[in-house]
C-alpha cells in the first residue's frame, strides 16, 4: 500500500511512478517536487506497482517544534517516510502504529463511497468535484477495496458462525473408536503394551473447511501485506502464507479454485462468502492488462460539510430555514432545547470549516452566520406572533419583557491531534483562543452593550470535533446513534461559555402582577430580562436578569441592584426575592 497526503510536496521520484499516470500531479515551488490536490483512493495494477493507494487529508499533517509538517504531529515522522506501509522500517511500524494510516484509508474510502452513492450527479457531488472510475458491467462491488472491506465486515458479522461450523466439522475427529479399540501389534515398554495405531474416527474433508481456510488466509494476507486492521481471533485452520495467496492471484489459480468448488455450498451465508472470495481472486488476478480504479474528490470541504450535516442536523421544521429567502443556504440547523430552561426549544445554526486551526473564521463567514441568525429570528417572529399563528414549544420572543431568546449560532471545525488518535470518540470541545496569539472567541455581534436578550445581540461560538471520528461515524452510518449526544454536548458547551461571560439572577416580585414591576423598571432591564415560562398565555412568576462581566455590565448591575431595586420597597421591606444563579444551575431546576 502507498500513502500520500493532500497538497504535500514530494520529491518527484517518490510520487511520479505511482500517480503520474493519473494526471493529478502538479509541480511544487520548484521542478523537483510534485503534489496532488486530490483526496481519496486509487488502485493501480501495472508494471511499476500493483496495489491500493490512499491520498489522505492534509489535516493529518501538523507542525510540531518547527516549520516542517509531521504525520499526526509526531516529531520526526514525515510524510515521505510513511509512503510504503509494507516497509518494515516505516517509522509508524516501529512505533507500533503501522496499521493506523491503512485503517484511516479504509474509513475514508467508506465515507467517500457513501457520499458518492448519495450525491453523485447532484450539486453537492459537483461541489466536491467528485471523480470516480470503478468496475463496470455490474461489477461495482468487485473492485479490490470494496471486496476487501466486505470480507472484513463478513468476519465481524459471522464470527460466531465460523466457530460453530468449525466445531461441527471437527467433532468426532481424533476420537478413538473403542468398538475396535486398537490395530496392529503393541510396543512393549517396561512390561506395559503401547498401541501406536489406535482406531480413530476420521471424517472426510469437509468442503466448508476449504472455503473458510481460504477466507482466513485472505484476511491474513490483507492484514500482513497491507496492514489493514483485522483481528482474526482463534483460527482452527493452518493458514496459507502471504506468498501463497499472492501466487494464487498472480497465476490465476485462485480464480480457478473458486470455480472448482462453486457448487459445493448450499447455505446462504456460505454462498455469499464464496461470491466475495470469487470476486477477490477473479477481479484482482494479475494479467497483462493495466487496471485502474479510483474514487477521488478535490474539494474536501464539501465532504466535511456533508458529514457534519449528517451527524448533527435534523429535519424538524427546517425546510424553509435551510434555504433562506435571500438565497443563502444554511450549512447545519437543528431544533433542540433552549439555553434558558428546558421547556422551550430553539433552532441551533451552524457552519462547518475543514481548514486548519491557524485560520479562524472572519469576514464574509462571520457576516453570513449573523445573517442566518437574523433571518431565523425574523422568520419565527413573523410566523409565531401574527394572529392565529403558533409554533408549539419554539420560544423566540418574550411578550412580558420584550426580550429575545438566545439563538445558538456556531462554527464547527475539524481537529486532529497526536493525543487524540481515536475513531470512536467525537471529543467535541469549545475553541478557546490563545490570548498570547491575540485570538479569542468569534466576537458577539451587538448594537447595545450588556443586553444579552436584545434582538441584535447575536452570540457566535466555535467548536472543534475529532476528524477521525467524523469520518468513521459517517462511513458507518452511525449518525442516528450519536445525534442526540451531539445536541446535548453543544448545548452544554454553549451554556458553559455564556456563564463565563454573564452573571444571572432570578428575581421574584412579591406583587401578584409582575407587569407592575416590569413597567416600573423597563428602562433598566430592557434587553437584560427574560421570563422562564415558555407558554405565552401564562403570567410569569419570575424574571431572569443578566449582566455582562465587563466594566459596563458591572456598573449596570451595581446601579440596578444597589440603587434602583431599593426604591421598590414598602418601608424597610423589600418587595422581591433575588438570588444569583448560573444557566447551568437553571437548567437543573
Amino acid at each position: 500500500m502507498r500513502i500520500y497526503f493532500e497538497n504535500y510536496p514530494y520529491r518527484s521520484d517518490l510520487i511520479e511512478p505511482y500517480l503520474g499516470k493519473m494526471k493529478i500531479l502538479y509541480f511544487g515551488k520548484d521542478q523537483s517536487t510534485r503534489y496532488t490536490d486530490r483526496i481519496g483512493y486509487i488502485f493501480i495494477s501495472d508494471e511499476v506497482y500493483s496495489g491500493p493507494i490512499f491520498i489522505l487529508p492534509k489535516s493529518f499533517l501538523i507542525k510540531e517544534n518547527g516549520n516542517k509538517l509531521n504525520v499526526l504531529g509526531i516529531q520526526g515522522i514525515y510524510p515521505e517516510n510513511v509512503i510504503d506501509t509494507e516497509d518494515p522500517d516505516n517509522p509508524l511500524e516501529i512505533t507500533g502504529q503501522g496499521s493506523f494510516l491503512p485503517e484511516l484509508g479504509l474509513w475514508l474510502f467508506r465515507a467517500l463511497d457513501r457520499f458518492r452513492l448519495e450525491h453523485e450527479g447532484e450539486s453537492k457531488g459537483e461541489e466536491a468535484e467528485l471523480d470516480s472510475q470503478l468496475p463496470e458491467d455490474g461489477a461495482r462491488d468487485k473492485d479490490f477495496l470494496s471486496v476487501s472491506i466486505q470480507l472484513m465486515d463478513f468476519l465481524k458479522e459471522h464470527r460466531s458462525l465460523f466457530t460453530q461450523i468449525s466445531l461441527i466439522n471437527h467433532s468426532g475427529r481424533n476420537k478413538i473408536d473403542w468398538a475396535k479399540t486398537v490395530k496392529g501389534q503393541p510396543y512393549i515398554e517396561d512390561g506395559e503394551p503401547w498401541y501406536l495405531e489406535p482406531a480413530i474416527k476420521e471424517k472426510t474433508i469437509n468442503i466448508d473447511d476449504t472455503l473458510l481456510r481460504l477466507f482466513y488466509s485472505v484476511l491474513q494476507y490483507l492484514r500482513d501485506k497491507y496492514r489493514f486492521p483485522i483481528q482474526l481471533g482463534e483460527v482452527p485452520y493452518e493458514l496459507m502464507p502471504v506468498s501463497e495467496i499472492q501466487r494464487l492471484l498472480d497465476t490465476g489459480i485462485g480464480s480457478k479454485e473458486m470455480k472448482r468448488i462453486r457448487h459445493h455450498y448450499f447455505r446462504d451465508d456460505l454462498k455469499i462468502l464464496w461470491g466475495l472470495l470469487n470476486s477477490f481472486f477473479t477481479y484482482n488476478t494479475t494479467d497483462s492488462e493495466i487496471k485502474k480504479e479510483y474514487l477521488l474528490v478535490r474539494n474536501f470541504q464539501a465532504i466535511f460539510e456533508g458529514m457534519i450535516d449528517s451527524l448533527i442536523s435534523n429535519d424538524q421544521g427546517v425546510t424553509e430555514l435551510k434555504k433562506q429567502k435571500d438565497g443563502k443556504l444554511v450549512d447545519h440547523i437543528f431544533r433542540y432545547k433552549s439555553l434558558i430552561g428546558s421547556q422551550a426549544e430553539i433552532y441551533y445554526i451552524g457552519d462547518s470549516k475543514y481548514y486548519s486551526d491557524a485560520n479562524r473564521p472572519e469576514g464574509v463567514a462571520l457576516y453570513k452566520q449573523f445573517t442566518y441568525a437574523k433571518n431565523t429570528i425574523q422568520y419565527h417572529i413573523d410566523k409565531i406572533y401574527l394572529p392565529g399563528k403558533s409554533e408549539g414549544t419554539l420560544h423566540y420572543r418574550d411578550k412580558y419583557t420584550e426580550g429575545y431568546n438566545i439563538t445558538p449560532n456556531f462554527f464547527i471545525r475539524s481537529r486532529v491531534t497526536k493525543d487524540d488518535i481515536s475513531f470512536d470518540m467525537p471529543s467535541i470541545a469549545m475553541t478557546y483562543w490563545d490570548e498570547t496569539k491575540h485570538l479569542e472567541y468569534p466576537r458577539t455581534n451587538k448594537h447595545f452593550e450588556d443586553r444579552i436578550f436584545d434582538r441584535d445581540t447575536l452570540i457566535l461560538r466555535e467548536f472543534s470535533i475529532n476528524l477521525l471520528f467524523v469520518i468513521a461515524a459517517y462511513a458507518g452510518y452511525e449518525e442516528e446513534y450519536w445525534k442526540s449526544d451531539f445536541h446535548h454536548t453543544l448545548r452544554e458547551l454553549f451554556i458553559k461559555s455564556i456563564d463565563k461571560e454573564y452573571e444571572f439572577f432570578i428575581l421574584t416580585p412579591k406583587d401578584e402582577d409582575i407587569n407592575k414591576f416590569h413597567y416600573l423598571y423597563f428602562e433598566w432591564i430592557n434587553g437584560k430580562a427574560y421570563t422562564l415560562e415558555s407558554d405565552s398565555k401564562t403570567i410569569p412568576e419570575h424574571l431572569l436578569l443578566a449582566f455582562e462581566k465587563t466594566d459596563i455590565g458591572k456598573k449596570d448591575k451595581e446601579t440596578f441592584l444597589s440603587q434602583k431595586l431599593r426604591e421598590y420597597t414598602t418601608g424597610k421591606e423589600l418587595l422581591y426575592d433575588l438570588r444569583p444563579i448560573t444557566l447551568a444551575e437553571l437548567n437543573k431546576i
